[in-house]
């Protein structure tokens, strides 16, 4: 790939590669009879198993591709801008929130059975993300079906939750990405994607981080915290986001093009740094995904940066790409896939659908493993077809 070119192949499989892992680890969390790496790390845990690295995977590429995106908007900063920016976020955090509810829907209590209910619920989904030019008459038909959804909600009260309506106690994996895609993406214009500027604000992130869980935020007012953890979303996990954002200003044209060489030794560099300080920081609060720390934070964006670094070597610089045609269409269209492994079992459910190989991702073991891969493969390949279609989904 020329050094100044406009599409990332790279960043696409890669991101393939990130989502199907997810949508893996996914099928295989609480499956017994399977090794200990393979399983996610407790609250108490001072380390990291395969799938705790999978989501900081997605936050960094979250974060690589704000200056692919942002880059000409630098210094003409509009409304429209923000109120986009707004939008995505919140689509996300609204998501989340449900999502976060999901396990608690009371179908006795509710207008709609679950399997109806969450079925609509990623029907809305698609026609308020659907990629379009402009807002058409599919997309208000979607704004209404949610609104419709997200007043009908109904669930058990327990210790979480102690409202039957929809409530937010934690904004879930889609709110964690809405939030700290928004703050990373209002610093990478703030500083006009000045690399001094950004390197400072990650650092910024991290000390939020470090002070917030020493008391230094204890003044804020309980509401305040109770809404948003500051020092874990908005400290470490949008500094994830931002660790991503500094090597994706490596992509962005300009006048002067970065040569692939240049690219490398900065990744190289920037991931022994980023492991350094994370084992540096180990002793204050561990690697510990549950509670998102700094070390955690560190150790992982370290991690995914090295598998980054050898997937742009691979694809866009030896030029290694036939094997990206199996991973592209989630890279691409993300969103779907990621949703899709869900939408699959609620509409199963719907049309009473048998499940093919399912008891073994309930047994374990080396079956449940490969189950849990041909479940993979089936949702990228539906993800394949929606693309196919023209069923691409862009918060």
């Amino acid at each position: 790939m020329p050094a100044n070119s406009t599409r990332l192949v790279s960043l696409d499989a890669f991101r393939g590669c990130v989502i199907a892992a997810m949508i893996w680890v996914n099928y295989i969390a609480g499956m017994p009879a399977i090794p200990y790496w393979l399983e996610h790390t407790g609250p108490r845990a001072d380390g990291i198993a395969l799938p705790d690295i999978v989501f900081p995977g997605f936050l960094f590429i979250v974060g690589i591709a704000i200056p692919l995106a942002l880059q000409r908007a630098v210094g003409h900063v509009t409304p429209a801008l923000l109120g986009r920016l707004l939008w995505r976020a919140a689509s996300l955090m609204i998501a989340g929130v449900v999502l976060a509810n999901a396990y608690r829907y009371d179908a006795a209590a509710s207008l709609l059975p679950r399997a109806p209910y969450f079925l609509l619920f990623y029907v809305a989904m698609m026609l308020l993300w659907r990629q379009r030019e402009g807002r058409d008459g599919s997309f208000w038909v979607g704004a209404a079906l949610m609104a419709f959804l997200l007043l009908s909600f109904r669930g058990t009260v327990n210790e979480e939750f102690g409202s039957v309506h929809l409530q937010h106690t934690w904004w879930g994996i889609l709110g964690m990405i809405g939030w700290s895609y928004l703050l990373c993406s209002l610093i990478y214009l703030a500083t006009r994607g000045d690399g001094l500027a950004l390197m400072g604000a990650f650092g910024m992130l991290l000390a939020l981080y470090l002070g917030g869980e020493a008391g230094a935020l204890d003044w804020l007012p309980a509401a305040v915290r109770g809404f948003v953890n500051i020092p874990q979303l908005l400290g470490s996990t949008a500094a994830n986001v931002l660790a991503g954002t500094i090597v994706g200003r490596l992509f962005v044209r300009g006048p002067v093009a970065v040569a692939h060489g240049q690219r490398l030794r900065f990744m190289a560099w920037f991931a022994a740094g980023l492991f350094a300080c994370g084992m540096l920081l180990r002793p204050y609060h561990g690697i510990n995904k549950i509670h998102a720390t700094a070390s955690y934070t560190l150790v992982c964006a370290a991690i995914v940066l090295a598998l980054f670094l050898l997937c742009y070597w691979l694809v866009d610089v030896r030029g290694w790409q036939r094997w990206t045609v199996l991973v592209l269409p989630a890279g691409t269209n993300a969103l779907f896939a990621y949703i899709a492994p869900d939408l699959w079992e609620q509409l199963a459910a719907v049309l009473h659908l048998p499940r093919v190989w399912w008891p073994y991702l309930e047994s374990g073991g080396v079956a449940g493993l490969l189950n849990a891969a041909a479940m993979t493969a089936a949702m990228l390949g539906l993800t394949a077809l929606a693309d196919r279609v023209g069923l691409r989904l862009k918060f």
